[in-house]
């Protein structure tokens, strides 16, 4: 693959506010090509944006300052965010070659998660490498560590038990609604929601006999239906801004919402929001409007709204009106279950093989030029001597003989040599 390094600059939520990493990702898709067309030492780039993280994998030209491609990445994030060019260098974290290599593949495989062990990560990674293929942004490079990744991926989630134990963000963010409702359901219990209340795993709710309004149709809404029938939710429906509601009701057999946000609001138990445009669609005067229409029709109990967005779906401020659960990603984060160290550290193992299996693949392509040459150059040697053989007729053993050692005196000349004179420069 000639001489090229992984370049990486992430921003995650380890040391990352929500809002930073929401700052940050604005203008996302055009971060790939602008880098590829701005910068001269890259010669190719994938984007990973989720909930949680924002990252861009550069395939950066090892000959030249690989710094020079990581400021020139920075100055188009910095451009398409609307962020300072320091705030970027401050936020986004740099990594270069089997670091950034590792970071990928921990990435991919859940490990480096907010809730560890979830799978649509693995997902993700797989679109962001298709997005960035038909955008023709891909090299070499990217394309190997990338499928290895995924193909890693995919061996942690069969040999660990990470996959099953680890659940996914959607999945803690139902669950911990589900606690906060039976808390606010019990009667014994009239204190406010205590900030500790979780300290371990949260119990996997039930929301059968709820009605549901999934707003958004995207592919994180897809995994959120599965999360909600496996907790029992089967009266479901589908609310898009778009018009894609009806197409995405038809394909995964739930009902479609009215277009009127408050009339779909006052039919509704629970609210998913998984859309992430960066304009709350569900703000006070929409969600006030539904609640009044709910009271009115006679419905009881709260209403739960789980936003799934980096950028808020739900104003932060409806949390304060009565009757109304949220729970949004730093709730999940701060309440995110933790991976028991065995399962851990067999994932860790399994990454590492996959490491050690792409490096094995890479050095066995940078001598995909020299056995092309080698096979040439036979291939050469075998047809000169077949033209000084005789067109028509037999050929003696003796002159088959000779023949054979000409080849064969070709073929060990240009190694020979070089072999000498590798050896008297030590080599």
């Amino acid at each position: 693959m000639g001489a090229v390094v992984l370049l990486l600059l992430t921003a995650n939520h380890h040391d990352l506010d929500l809002a930073d990493i929401e700052r940050l990702s604005v203008g996302a898709p055009e971060v790939g090509r602008q880098v590829v067309a701005d910068g001269a030492a890259v010669n190719g780039a994938v984007v990973l944006a989720t909930c949680n993280r924002f990252e861009v994998y550069l395939d950066a030209d090892a000959d030249a300052d690989p710094g020079e491609a990581a400021r020139a990445a920075r100055r188009v994030i910095a451009r398409a965010s609307g962020t300072s060019e320091e705030d970027v260098a401050r936020l986004m974290t740099p990594a270069v070659g089997e670091e950034a290599v590792r970071h990928l593949f921990e990435v991919a495989s859940g490990l480096d998660s907010m809730v560890v062990g979830e799978r649509e990560i693995t997902g993700q990674v797989r679109r962001a490498l298709i997005a960035a293929r038909e955008e023709g942004l891909t090299s070499p490079l990217l394309e190997a560590t990338l499928q290895h990744a995924t193909r890693t991926s995919r061996q942690v989630a069969v040999a660990t038990d990470l996959a099953r134990a680890g659940r996914s963000v959607v999945a803690v963010a139902l669950d911990l609604a589900g606690a906060r409702v039976a808390h606010l359901e019990c009667e014994r219990e009239q204190r406010p929601w205590p900030a500790d209340a979780h300290t371990g795993p949260v119990p996997t709710a039930s929301w059968a006999g709820r009605r549901v309004l999934l707003v958004g149709t995207g592919s994180y809404a897809g995994a959120s239906l599965a999360a909600l029938r496996e907790r029992g939710a089967s009266d479901v429906a589908a609310w898009s801004a778009s018009g894609r509601a009806r197409a995405f009701a038809e394909s995964h057999g739930v009902r479609t919402a009215p277009q009127d946000l408050a009339a779909a609001l006052a039919a509704a138990d629970l609210v998913v929001t998984c859309r992430g445009t960066g304009t709350p669609v569900l703000d006070l005067a929409t969600v006030r409007a539904g609640l009044a229409a709910r009271r009115a029709a006679g419905a009881a109990g709260p209403v739960v709204f789980v936003d799934l967005a980096l950028r808020h779906d739900v104003d932060p401020a409806v949390a304060d009106l009565d009757d109304v659960v949220l729970v949004d990603l730093p709730t999940v984060r701060e309440h995110a279950p933790a991976a028991t160290a065995g399962e851990v550290a067999r994932a860790r193992d399994i990454v590492s093989d996959g490491i050690r299996a792409l490096a094995d693949d890479t050095a066995e392509r940078q001598m995909d030029d020299a056995v092309v040459a080698l096979r040439t150059r036979v291939a050469d040697a075998v047809a000169a001597e077949l033209d000084r053989l005789p067109a028509e007729g037999s050929v003696s053993a003796e002159k088959a003989a000779q023949a054979l050692r000409r080849l064969a005196a070709r073929l060990v000349h240009e190694p020979t040599v070089r072999a000498r004179a590798a050896g008297r420069e030590g080599r």
